[in-house]
């Protein structure tokens, strides 16, 4: 939980890494309705819902102006964390604020500068260009080393942990087509926080067999220089799914 000023006034706002920043419909008294973009792990969609203008979003002396958040109940959440909570600090607000979370000591650490997103994803995709690569050529060694070694992978099919059950699901699945096999995907959202990198994306994977399409969510880490795919999550279009 993290206590900001809204307007000069005391709100509590639950910190969600992997969320959209929401408002607490019933923590404020300015609501308009409109379309709002909501992220998940299942990629963005536009949906109705109330929106909050707040003039002014302070934490100590670190503030952020003009922000905008959807407005949503939020109380069977707040029921749910013991404490009654007047909004949800997601990626964006993280994002924006600069805020570095220290999971082990509990504390955040605000540095007051916007985090460089797109620079973190380029670093990062420079990198992941000979993964791509070893994908399309069914390079397994190459490929196996993308991964951290307790990389987590769900897809429609099901539920894969670990390096070794990744590279056995893709070989199966898709690598022992290669080079007949192509793998792309184009990037919407995309969050940084300091050595760990979350995205989403649209993608498509053509073989001789089968073309799927669909969502994904992907988060990376950075360690001693490297990037690695720590977990991904894959569904597919809902026209895609068999009738």
């Amino acid at each position: 939980m993290v206590k900001l000023q809204a307007d000069g006034v005391e709100k509590y706002f639950l910190v969600d890494t992997a969320a959209t920043s929401f408002a607490n419909l019933n923590s404020f008294s300015s609501v308009s309705a409109r379309k709002v973009r909501v992220a998940s792990w299942t990629g963005s969609t536009v949906t109705n819902a109330g929106e909050v203008s707040i003039g002014e979003v302070a934490i100590a002396n670190h503030k952020l102006r003009e922000v905008k958040l959807p407005a949503v109940d939020l109380s069977a959440i707040g029921k749910g964390c013991g404490h009654a909570i007047d909004g949800i600090f997601g990626v964006e607000l993280i994002q924006q604020m600069g805020l570095t979370i220290d999971l082990q000591h509990h504390i955040g650490l605000l540095t007051g500068k916007t985090i460089d997103a797109k620079a973190g994803y380029a670093e990062m995709e420079k990198q992941m260009q000979d993964c791509n690569a070893a994908f399309d050529l069914g390079k397994t060694e190459q490929l196996a080393d993308c991964f951290e070694p307790d990389v987590v992978l769900y897809t429609p099919v099901g539920e894969f942990r670990g390096r070794e059950q990744v590279m056995e699901y893709l070989q199966k699945r898709y690598l022992r087509f290669a080079p007949e096999v192509e793998y792309r995907m184009e990037v919407h959202d995309i969050r940084l926080f300091g050595d760990a990198l979350w995205y989403t994306y649209d993608y498509s994977i053509v073989t001789p067999e089968e073309h799927p399409r669909g969502h994904g969510m992907a988060m990376c880490r950075r360690r001693g220089g490297r990037w690695r795919i720590v977990n991904m999550h894959n569904s597919l279009f809902q026209s895609e799914h068999p009738h």
